[in-house]
């Protein structure tokens, strides 16, 4: 019996590793605003936020990601516990699906004005 729940907790793990984005993000270098116009400096401002949300979106999820093996680890045997109850890891995907519809929806706004 406990060899069927050690292979469904294989197959768990398997079958949810295959959801995970496979690309690896490298650190983005700032925009230098100094030698810009004003407007320029307005757009490489939004470029910089925009690219610390993506990294700190990136981040959260490879921590989430990291949380869920610790929780799956504790559940079959005595491996540390996970840091996120559901309650909180469900907030933290909301927080970052707000936090990238916001994103997305300034970066409308911006292509609507260069058109």
């Amino acid at each position: 019996m406990a060899h069927a729940s050690s292979n469904a907790n294989t197959d768990a793990r398997c079958a949810r590793v295959s959801y995970r984005p496979t690309a690896q993000f490298k650190p983005f270098e700032w925009v230098q605003g100094d030698s810009l116009d004003p407007s320029q400096q307005s757009q490489a401002a939004f470029l910089n936020d925009a690219r610390d949300v993506v990294q700190g979106a990136q981040t959260l999820i490879q921590l989430l990601d990291w949380d869920e093996d610790r929780r799956d680890a504790a559940s079959s045997d005595a491996d540390p516990a996970p840091l996120f109850d559901a309650s909180q890891r469900g907030s933290l995907q909301r927080l970052l699906s707000a936090t990238l519809g916001l994103l997305h929806a300034r970066i409308e706004a911006q292509c609507e004005a260069l058109t």
